[in-house]
């Protein structure tokens, strides 16, 4: 199994390499409250409430690598206004995602290489910045 990530527009599709890590699934909560507020009598006031999106999806690049053409094409991609795409877990899940700034970050090329000796296939660790709407 591996992610896979397609656009709602055209629907392109990238399969991503199966060991990206979800490196915030678990830091974060749909559940918010405000800062407390002391009224005049001394009682605290909090607000709570459930966010209906917005939850981060940073795929990590520590095990898995990426091919430098497909690199460039979620560049491209990210410079898409308002796209929308569907990213789909390993396990079967899906979730309605765009880009975050940055898009792409922490990019590295595996091999040391010289200018003009850069190939589409070359290994690239890049991580891939989302967030659900």
């Amino acid at each position: 199994m591996t992610w896979t990530l397609s656009r709602n527009d055209n629907q392109a599709t990238l399969a991503l390499h199966s060991q990206y890590w979800w490196s915030d699934e678990y830091g974060w909560s749909s559940l918010k409250q405000s800062d407390p507020v002391y009224t005049l009598s001394g009682a605290m006031d909090i607000q709570q409430g459930t966010m209906l999106a917005g939850r981060p999806i940073t795929l990590d690049c520590s095990k898995a690598r990426i091919k430098r053409m497909d690199v460039e094409m979620l560049q491209d991609w990210s410079m898409v206004p308002e796209l929308t795409m569907t990213l789909t877990h390993p396990d079967g899940r899906s979730f309605t995602v765009i880009f975050t700034r940055p898009a792409i970050s922490d990019i590295d090329a595996i091999k040391n290489y010289r200018a003009g000796d850069e190939e589409g296939n070359d290994a690239f660790k890049a991580n891939i910045n989302l967030l659900i709407v």
